[in-house]
């Protein structure tokens, strides 16, 4: 009996490449605000995917906070809880009098979340990071500020978006290429024009199944401009929010774990969800701090 064909070839991996997850010529994240930078490969954009378990108080089981430690602790304990009840402007709690041990212990204490960003206000370049705890934000400022606070976002980003220019905003003329970059800016001229708090959602333009020439892309962000003001999101993914210098008008972008743009957006209208701490996750982050803080307090 003659041997019957396989029904699958099988075939030798190619052992040429020096990592086989990196096809020569991948393409690249793309999108109309995305700077990946010349150095950029597809998967340096995330690294691999980040799966992150809630971190754990890394300080010795014996450690005692001293008195001023103790108090900040306390505060932040009474703001979180503020915010868990709904009190959208709770006081932020100023750090810089800390001793270098204690502000180390506060860090492990609090541990890094999955939210970070940077922006530029009234001369001051401020880094923000989220904490484990959603909705606890630790602030420094180039003016040498050191700040928690427990709040949707920091106070800052919200005065930061406030002072861009409003919209509308002077449509340039057309230009050879351009297919459907005017008629994106009138757009987003008449929402963000219109747009107010009590509109409930933000107005979501998605390009990624809109034909954009390069032209197009160049038009919008010549337009609409960048500002000082970014905000990144991890998780299985990231998320990339980059307010334009226009008012209410944020470019957010969405790359998954192989470095490429799976949706890639304008929003208009209130700092987009990707980057907020909900009500919710105060309620969790208030119960979560009882817990750290009775095992030092």
């Amino acid at each position: 009996m003659s041997k019957s064909p396989d029904l699958i070839p099988l075939t030798s991996l190619d052992q040429s490449r020096e990592n086989p997850m990196i096809w020569d010529g991948e393409e690249a994240a793309q999108g109309v605000f995305l700077d990946t930078g010349s150095d950029s490969d597809p998967l340096a954009l995330l690294g691999t995917p980040t799966l992150r378990l809630p971190a754990q108080p890394r300080l010795p089981i014996d450690f005692k906070p001293g008195p001023l430690l103790r108090e900040k602790l306390e505060s932040l304990r009474r703001v979180t809880r503020q915010a868990a009840d709904g009190d959208e402007q709770v006081p932020a709690i100023a750090l810089e009098d800390l001793d270098a041990d204690s502000l180390q212990a506060l860090r492990e204490m609090l541990g890094e979340g999955e939210v970070s960003g940077e922006l530029s206000l009234d001369d001051v370049h401020y880094q923000l990071k989220e904490s484990v705890l959603t909705g606890i934000w630790l602030l420094e400022g180039s003016d040498g500020s050191l700040q928690l606070e427990a709040g949707p976002v920091p106070a800052v980003v919200s005065r930061a978006a406030a002072s861009l220019r409003s919209a509308p905003v002077q449509l340039p003329p057309g230009a050879p290429g351009i297919m459907n970059g005017l008629a994106v800016l009138a757009e987003i001229n008449e929402h963000a024009a219109a747009w107010h708090p009590g509109i409930p959602d933000n107005r979501i333009l998605n390009f990624t199944l809109m034909p954009m020439s390069e032209e197009d892309q160049q038009l919008l962000i010549t337009t609409l401009g960048r500002a000082e003001l970014v905000l990144d999101s991890g998780g299985f993914g990231n998320c990339r929010v980059m307010a334009t210098t226009v008012r209410h008008v944020w470019a957010v972008q969405y790359v998954n774990a192989m470095g490429n743009t799976i949706l890639d957006t304008i929003e208009i209208g209130r700092i987009p969800d990707a980057a907020v701490a909900a009500r919710q996750d105060f309620e969790d982050s208030a119960e979560r701090l009882d817990e750290i803080l009775e095992a030092y307090l």
